[in-house]
């Protein structure tokens, strides 16, 4: 049967239109209270930077420490030895962090920052040696002087890491940021589905 010259069916359009301006209608609220809220988080994080660099902190601590005891009681229905070897040392190095991390919440903070800040650097070198070496691609360019830019302030920040302050700061205020660019990009995702409403 042909079915190429079939127009599409009116009622099903109309059905879709509906529906999708009911989601509209509601969903836009949902994305504008969720962003304010998130944006809120963001402005309470680097209001108290070191608090919620705890926080983080001890929330990482704990899931190190939950990963860990998994992996022994895992270990338990490895029979090989060389597997069980590894998943043994694994589990271990888990939960010692984890421990490490809850207990010395200030210590687990300042070495969670530094990974934070070389991990910045390494990922800015790398996107450098990836833009130099793909010059041909089209934003070659910018791939490298994105990745500059990461080095330099890497390296900035790398630099005050000895500062006490800075560095039980310095994740806090990371994650403020970035929660209060998250909660300002749903609120206008909220905004621009109310404008498609009305």
């Amino acid at each position: 049967m042909d079915t190429s010259n079939q127009t599409p069916n009116p009622s099903t359009e109309n059905t879709n239109n509906v529906t999708a301006q009911r989601f509209l209608s509601k969903g836009w609220k949902w994305f504008a209270i969720v962003g304010a809220l998130i944006a809120l988080a963001g402005l309470a994080a680097i209001s108290l930077p070191v608090a919620a660099g705890l926080t983080i902190t001890t929330i990482i601590g704990g899931i190190f420490l939950f990963s860990g005891l998994v992996q022994a009681y895992h270990t338990f229905s490895i029979h090989e030895w060389k597997v069980k070897l590894w998943y043994v040392l694994s589990a271990v190095l888990y939960i010692v962090g984890g421990l490490f991390i809850l207990f010395k919440p200030l210590e687990g903070l300042v070495t969670i920052t530094m990974l934070m800040v070389i991990v910045m650097i390494f990922n800015g070198a790398t996107r450098m040696i990836f833009g130099m070496s793909n010059r041909g691609l089209p934003g070659s360019t910018w791939i490298i002087l994105s990745g500059l830019l990461s080095v330099i302030i890497g390296g900035y920040f790398f630099s005050y890491l000895d500062d006490p302050t800075f560095s039980l700061s310095l994740l806090g205020i990371f994650v403020g940021v970035s929660l209060l660019i998250e909660g300002i990009s749903f609120i206008f995702l909220g905004l621009q589905m109310k404008k498609l409403v009305n």
